[in-house]
This record gives structure tokens, sequence and C-alpha cells, in this order.
């Protein structure tokens, strides 16, 4: 047999990396629709809804 070495670097490095950005997206999920999302603003519907009642800012 010829020389059959098994270089684990480049997969290690792989594996490493999807293992923190499946982490990363599966963290986001939970956050924005877990337990956590109800301690979640909308700032957008937030600042509109200060507009409707004009208090959010002045236009001068």
């Amino acid at each position: 047999m010829g020389n059959s070495s098994l270089h684990l670097a480049p997969y290690l490095m792989t594996g490493a990396i999807l293992f923190f950005l499946l982490g990363s997206v599966a963290y986001g999920m939970y956050s924005t629709f877990g337990a956590g999302s109800k301690l979640l603003i909308d700032s957008i519907d937030e600042h509109a809804r200060m507009h409707e009642l004009g208090i959010a800012h002045t236009h001068d």
C-alpha cells in the first residue's frame, strides 16, 4: 500500500466552523421565536406608534 496518511486538520477546522455557524443560527432562532422573544421590542413598530401619538420626534 502507498502512503495513506489522513490529515485531520482540515476536517477539524471545517467541523468547528460548521458547529459555530449552526450554533449561531440555532441561538438566533431560539431568541427570536423561543421563550425569550416575549422580552424583545420591535423598535420600528414602537417608533411608528410614537409617530401616531405625535411624540416620536420633531421634523424642523
